[in-house]
């Protein structure tokens, strides 16, 4: 009687595998590509609140400035090397294949005590189908995008 039972039973484990695989490799995909992405927020951030101390300390926030965040930028992230960089901008704006710089224009001293205003806008792009399909339907966005804005004080006097 209970050989019969165990008979029975043959290939429930298998079925339950696989209705569960799924779930797995989607959690392990998620986990790898938010590690990617969390790790490009930090380098984003990072180089957003170094060029705007070195802006600051200079007086503006100059095109040397904005060159040597694009090349820290594209050397860090994870998409980097993918993407364009556009380093003059003077307002934000989104490219899908394009990391912005932006922020007080570049030939403009700024008086000490007045703000200077340094941002990026980074696209974020998945490694796998999975995850950037789950994402978009989740959050509801086209793209997805990191954006950083630092605000600081000019450090530095003009006659």
């Amino acid at each position: 009687m209970v050989l019969r039972f165990l008979k029975d039973e043959r290939g429930n484990s298998l079925i339950e595998a696989l209705l569960v695989l799924p779930l797995f490799l989607i959690l392990f995909f998620l986990l790898i590509e938010m590690g990617f992405v969390v790790y490009d927020w930090a380098v984003v951030n990072y180089a957003t609140a170094s060029a705007a101390a070195k802006a600051s300390s200079e007086g503006r926030f100059s095109e040397t400035i904005r060159q040597e965040t694009a090349a820290y930028l594209k050397q860090w992230t994870v998409n980097g090397k993918d993407l364009g960089v556009d380093f003059l901008a003077g307002a934000p704006y989104y490219s899908s294949d394009t990391m912005v710089i932006w922020g007080t224009p570049a030939g403009m001293n700024v008086q000490r005590g007045q703000e200077i205003v340094v941002g990026v806008v980074y696209p974020v792009r998945f490694k796998t189908f999975l995850v950037g399909a789950l994402g978009q339907w989740l959050i509801q966005e086209e793209q997805l995008t990191l954006k950083t804005r630092a605000v600081t004080t000019s450090e530095a006097f003009f006659e």
